[in-house]
């Protein structure tokens, strides 16, 4: 019983010992720390035991003609024997490969133990050796250097195992010491300082080394645990998401190609490595920041990318892709290579070609439209329009008795013979001018340089007697007219807008003068300011005497056809002219400075009047882009919120792409700052001729609404059906809310419904009424709503009657 207390208590005070010699690891780690260190042993064991054949031998030798020579040969049996029994351990060890992958602390105490048993062995060499007199002290040298060398040896072979290497080197110099202390030499006192010295540099050495082998173990094991995970994560990715994978060295070879990129490829994965990713991708790419010279090139920087457009030749067919990388490096810094993903945006591409091309080309005619008019005068005035240079001219073009078609003959005679006018116009003015249209009936040329005024008025005889000639549209005989005027630069304006309304003054005053004429640009030509000025003089009373109204007009959801909301449009109860619409001076109030005082004004009527009505009806509310640079916006509609206590949510506020066409930074913070009060954002007008994607990532939008032109016009054109349905997909795919003005019949609203259209406005569902007529319209719509419910009652109760019967 006492004998098994103190064996454990012994094994207790060992253990205690081994934690606190050996570096401290993670408990999870600690028997594969421990299988390391024994294999680094194990790897040494050979060397070790013929080491200490070899020189247990030759020591025997060497001591044959002394006295000991008996003892010696004794001891070299026993240290030939135990490095025979190593060696044969070690063999076995060998053969055995169990594949096991931790060591219990039992296993590694047992080869501390086999440590100390030899080193007690050569600790004895010592006293055995050097027994007697040794009067040259070459003995006492001998013997002092062979324990020297193998403790030297053995802290060497036991590097990884710090208790192991003190268990072997102790005894040697604990026997070493004690012949050298005896001595009384003082040569021998020294080398015996010098014993100990380097025992404690070869015990500190192996602590410190263990200390970084374990470490290295530890890291080593966190790394590739790291690296499972990450394997994981990325193998979860490439099958959830639909992006790529690659990496290419610093030549540009790929050197990894993941399954989804080759399929993108058309190629073998195996076909696809070794080729550099530039040799089957097009010579230019496009990046966020503009066009790059090549894919190749952009490599040569060695710096992070990200969403860079090249095109690839896959299956017969240019496919585009969008790739992101980063640079990875060596351990030494060295560039590498690049790690990245990529996906294929063909599909986005097409669609965005298909909204570039909107955005700049009529549908109807497809002749260029205001937008693209607008940068090639900027251009021209840019190149032509300065005091020394030859000038530049604008033609505004206006068809006469237009409406009358259109309204007689129907809209499918009216776009078809707009795309006469156009052709004609086109072949009229030929290389001399570039011809756009702005709107409806309204075209405009820019000749650049400027013909003399003899000839800029003979292109515009010309233009106007080719299309006041008899067309055959649909079988109808059709009879129009045009009118035209004509601003000269720089005799007749300082800039290019200035320009183009010069020529519109111009244009009202051939119409004026009868129609089918054109008439220049006059200075003369204030009359029509003049009655401006008087509208301008009404327009700023009108506000201080109450006489503008907002007038209401509901909108509706696709699905159920219910109210979710309505927007607020402004009209002028005029004394003498009645109720004006808005196109009538809207746009005055914003050239005169007005729109600021009659957007909030708008602005705090509508919340007012919104915050009444049953929640979670909105109310959409138009901006006017002089707003955004005439005062604090984002501080009237804070404080219209918090006056009549609307909740943010409920409030929409609609712009027009006008705004965006300057994109100032100014205006990004304000509807940044918009943004944060929780209020809604919708682009209005979407499809007019500034319409950009550009505009839609630069900003998140709430909703576009599509204008009512193309809603007209779907019915009986395909072509404005496929992009009302590319629009609306567009909405679906941004997770923009869709909503369609100009909605007057019922299979326009079926043509938008099938096409998942969020929301409709129009006459179809309601005209825009004064706001005591809401309560009544609400309540017409909740019985409509009742009556729908009680018709789905009753009919489900009829079919589960029958299903009983």
């Amino acid at each position: 019983m006492r004998s098994a207390a103190a064996s454990s208590t012994g094994d207790g005070r060992l253990s205690a010992l081994f934690a606190r010699i050996l570096p401290t690891v993670p408990e999870e780690m600690a028997g594969r720390v421990r299988m390391e260190q024994l294999v680094s042993i194990l790897r040494l064991t050979p060397v070790m035991m013929a080491a200490n054949i070899v020189i247990a031998l030759l020591i025997t030798f060497a001591g044959q003609e002394t006295p000991q020579r008996l003892a010696l040969t004794i001891w070299a049996c026993l240290v030939v024997s135990y490095g025979l029994l190593g060696l044969r351990g070690w063999l076995a060890a060998k053969r055995r490969k169990s594949g096991k992958t931790t060591v219990s602390t039992r296993g590694l105490r047992n080869l501390t133990c086999q440590a100390g048993v030899l080193g007690t062995l050569w600790g004895a060499l010592p006293i055995i050796a050097v027994q007697g007199d040794d009067p040259t002290g070459n003995m006492h040298m001998l013997i002092a250097s062979v324990i020297a060398g193998m403790i030297g040896c053995g802290g060497f072979a036991l590097l990884t195992l710090p208790p192991a290497a003190i268990a072997y080197s102790t005894p040697m110099v604990i026997g070493a010491l004690y012949v050298l202390l005896g001595s009384g030499d003082p040569i021998l006192l020294a080398l015996g300082g010098l014993l100990v010295f380097c025992y404690l540099v070869v015990s500190v050495s192996c602590l410190s080394h263990a200390k970084v082998f374990c470490e290295r173990l530890v890291a080593g094991e966190e790394l590739e645990r790291q690296r499972q995970v990450v394997s994981l994560l990325l193998s979860d990715f490439e099958e959830g998401a639909s992006d790529w994978l690659w990496e290419i060295d610093e030549t540009g070879a790929l050197t990894y190609v993941s399954d989804r990129m080759a399929a993108a490829a058309g190629a073998d994965r195996a076909a696809l490595v070794g080729r550099t990713l530039a040799s089957f991708c097009g010579p230019a790419a496009e990046s966020p920041a503009g066009p790059l010279a090549s894919l190749a090139a952009l490599f040569g920087e060695h710096k992070t990318f990200r969403d860079v457009i090249v095109s690839v030749a896959a299956d017969a067919e240019t496919r585009w892709w969008s790739i992101s990388a980063k640079p990875i490096h060596d351990m030494n810094g060295a560039f590498t290579g690049f790690r990245g993903v990529g996906a294929d945006v063909t599909v986005a591409r097409e669609a965005q070609e298909r909204i570039s091309h909107l955005a700049h080309f009529d549908v109807l005619t497809q002749l260029p439209n205001r937008l693209s008019f607008l940068e090639v005068l900027s251009k021209s005035w840019g190149e032509h329009g300065g005091s020394d240079a030859a000038g530049c001219a604008v033609l505004c073009l206006d068809l006469d008795y237009f409406k009358g078609v259109n309204d007689s003959l129907g809209h499918p005679v009216g776009d078809a013979l707009l795309i006469e006018v156009a052709a004609r116009l086109r072949d009229c003015v030929g290389g001399a001018g570039f011809v756009a249209r702005l709107g409806g009936d309204e075209f405009a040329v820019v000749v650049a340089p400027a013909h003399s005024p003899d000839v800029l008025g003979e292109l515009s005889r010309t233009i106007v007697e080719t299309l006041s000639q008899p067309y055959e549209i649909k079988g109808h005989n059709v009879l129009i007219g045009a009118s035209i005027g004509i601003a000269i630069a720089p005799t007749d304006a300082a800039d290019p807008d200035s320009l183009l309304k010069n020529a519109d003054l111009a244009l009202y005053r051939a119409k004026g003068d009868g129609r089918g004429a054109y008439r220049f640009f006059e200075m003369s030509m204030d009359i029509w300011a003049q009655e401006r000025r008087a509208l301008e003089m009404d327009l700023r009373a009108a506000l201080k005497n109450e006489e503008l109204k907002v007038f209401f007009q509901p909108l509706i959801g696709c699905r159920e056809h219910d109210i979710t909301g309505f927007e607020a449009l402004l009209r002028w109860q005029h004394p003498r002219r009645g109720l004006v619409p808005p196109g009538d001076f809207i746009e005055c109030a914003e050239q005169w400075g007005l729109i600021g005082k009659i957007g909030e004004w708008v602005l705090h009527e509508a919340c007012k009047q919104a915050a009444g009505w049953p929640a979670p009806l909105t109310v959409a509310v138009n901006l006017s882009p002089n707003q955004f640079t005439s005062g604090d916006l984002v501080g009237q509609v804070a404080h219209a919120l918090k006056i009549s206590g609307l909740a943010p949510s409920r409030l929409e506020l609609e712009i027009t792409e006008g705004l965006l066409l300057n994109d100032t930074a100014r205006t990004m913070e304000q509807l940044t700052a918009l943004k944060a009060l929780g209020v809604k954002i919708a682009m209005d007008d979407f499809g007019t001729g500034y319409s950009s994607l550009a505009y839609l990532w630069r900003f998140p939008f709430d909703k576009i609404k599509l204008d009512r032109s193309f809603v007209a016009e779907m019915s009986d054109n395909a072509a404005i059906t496929d992009i009302v349905r590319t629009i609306t997909l567009l909405g679906q795919t941004l997770k923009l809310q869709v909503t369609a003005e100009g909605v007057e019949t019922a299979d326009q609203a079926r043509m938008l419904g099938e096409m998942h259209c969020d929301h409709f406005q129009g006459f179809l569902f309601g005209r825009p009424m004064p706001v005591g007529d809401i309560p009544n319209f609400l309540l017409s719509d909740l019985a409509r709503r009742m009556r729908r419910e009680s018709v789905e009652a009753a009919e489900t109760e009829a079919g589960s009657t029958s299903a009983s019967a």
